[in-house]
């Protein structure tokens, strides 16, 4: 399911983002706190690899800065699920490539639930 992709926010990089989002909007608040647990272990995993490595910057960048703030304002429906605000958050300081790899990696789980 690849579609042509242009660049709107700082997670729409890559599609695995947008099908993540679509398929947690289905789900119940229980399974968003059921995932957001997994995947903070996840990116907290992550983050002290990262802290060992001396080449990632920590850089957030404009966009991020900005995503951040208009999740304070709630604007967005992600962003009233307390779990998927903050894994959205916690993954917000990510290098993109690990943001990128912790979305496919939920959109494949979501996908092998779903047909499982």
């Amino acid at each position: 399911m690849m579609r042509n992709y242009t660049k709107k926010r700082w997670y729409d990089s890559e599609p695995w983002t947008d099908e993540v989002l679509n398929v947690l909007q289905t789900l119940s608040i229980r399974s968003h706190y059921e995932i957001a647990r997994e995947v903070i272990k996840v990116i907290d995993v992550i983050k002290t690899n990262n802290r060992e490595r001396d080449e990632i910057p920590l850089s957030l960048g404009l966009d991020r800065v900005l995503g951040l703030y208009k999740e304070e304002n709630k604007r967005r429906w992600y962003d009233n699920s307390m779990p998927l605000s903050r894994v959205f958050k916690t993954a917000s300081c990510l290098p993109d490539e690990d943001f990128q790899n912790v979305m496919q990696g939920i959109s494949l789980s979501l996908r092998n639930e779903k047909n499982g």
